[in-house]
């Protein structure tokens, strides 16, 4: 519904308030007192607001004044309108883990719900048992809108910068490196660039179809991988170079924390890929919100042992091959 801003004009808030003062007292001087304002000035507020409604509102009674029906069905939806107005532009939001209710919407990546997840949900349920998660999948190079709208409150991935309407919070860099089966590569030495582009590549793609960072790389040498098969998955990769015949460029943590359990090998790219940040982002809207601060606080600190492990497993720009055991 849209909304008749010189309509709603009229209804100066003093209006509202001195009705809620009456349907409170029902008594004139009363409500006058506990407004801070005169009989007279109250008085003409109500005569104001029964114009604009074309109703009484208030009648007098042997009690002091009785409220007519269609003020009786006012009173929730004024009360209603003044505790917004109180606790979301006069008083400061607070947020009680303990006690509140709240569902919050994360975008991410699989990988990256996997390395958050787990530790956030321990951390959480031991001080918000009410506080509860949404995961909406989205690609690593999340669209902004989906934080424009309000789809997801907080987005963990490669966050866009420069933006006005939206913050970011550093988590790690991330660089590309080579996954592989020891037993179909000849074992587990380094990929040169003839081998990493003759052999057919499980290739990550976004759910639009597009490989990015890597084949940009390669497009900008005049080169090109052969891509047997695509996905947005990115968890398929470990169990594909296994059981085929495939490689995989996949991000250096995600590799470092599956070669050993698929028995795989990794090894440095062949060409220079520069590294990416993942980032944590959020709308510009909610950066004093109570509860996304509390959220983001306990992001940070769930991501922390991780951030650790990640970056000493991206530490240098050659990583250290490392044969599966």
């Amino acid at each position: 519904m849209s909304i008749d801003h010189a309509h709603i004009l009229k209804f100066d808030l003093n209006l509202l308030v001195a009705f809620d003062a009456l349907m409170s007292e029902r008594n004139v001087t009363r409500a006058a007192q506990r407004i801070g304002t005169s009989q007279s000035a109250l008085s003409h507020n109500l005569g104001r607001l029964r114009a604009l409604l074309s109703d009484e509102l208030f009648v007098r009674s042997a009690r002091g004044i009785e409220p007519t029906p269609r003020a009786q069905e006012l009173a929730e939806t004024v009360s209603g309108i003044l505790c917004t107005i109180q606790s979301r532009l006069i008083e400061p939001e607070q947020f009680n883990p303990a006690t509140d209710e709240r569902t919050f919407t994360l975008g991410m990546t699989d990988y990256l719900e996997s390395l958050l997840m787990p530790p956030l949900l321990a951390s959480v349920h031991e001080q918000a048992p009410n506080v509860d998660f949404v995961i909406r999948s989205i690609d690593q190079d999340y669209p902004a809108d989906l934080l424009d709208s309000g789809e997801i409150d907080l987005a963990i991935g490669k966050v866009e910068t420069g933006n006005e309407l939206h913050k970011r919070r550093k988590l790690w860099s991330e660089r590309y490196v080579i996954l592989s089966n020891p037993g179909t590569t000849g074992g587990p030495g380094a990929i040169d660039l003839e081998t990493f582009l003759a052999t057919p590549q499980a290739v990550i793609v976004s759910k639009d179809g597009r490989c990015r960072l890597v084949d940009e790389v390669l497009a900008e040498r005049g080169l090109k991988r052969r891509a047997a098969v695509t996905t947005p998955h990115l968890f398929t990769l470990p169990i594909l170079v296994r059981d085929t015949h495939v490689i995989a460029a996949v991000p250096a943590s995600f590799a470092r924390a599956w070669a050993p359990v698929f028995g795989l090998a990794i090894s440095p790219g062949p060409v220079d890929i520069p590294p990416y940040d993942i980032s944590l982002g959020w709308h510009t809207s909610s950066d004093r919100n109570a509860g996304h601060v509390w959220l983001r606080q306990q992001i940070l600190a769930a991501l922390e042992p991780v951030r650790a492990k990640v970056l000493e497993a991206n530490a240098g720009h050659d990583i250290a091959m490392m044969a599966a055991e």
